[in-house]
């Protein structure tokens, strides 16, 4: 069995090793409001730190960047 895989791979997942990759661009409606800049979000069946500007509880957010275990948000025009 040839353990080598071909450039190229349908299975290449350049996010596969940043699991919070894969929110970017997703939009949210927060349970909680985000108050000094910072707050959780349950997303899937995990609970995620985020970082944004202070919205109320119910507003819509967007993921627009991921640092480390942080996803950065920003309020969404939805």
């Amino acid at each position: 069995m040839n353990s080598k895989r071909a450039a190229g791979d349908d299975d290449d997942d350049p996010a596969l090793n940043r699991r919070g990759a894969h929110y970017v661009g997703r939009e949210f409606v927060l349970g909680e409001p985000i108050a000094q800049g910072v707050d959780r979000l349950h997303v899937d069946d995990t609970v995620w730190r985020i970082s944004g500007p202070d919205l109320p509880a119910g507003a819509k957010v967007r993921v627009v960047e991921v640092d480390g275990s942080v996803l950065k948000v920003a309020a969404s025009e939805g």
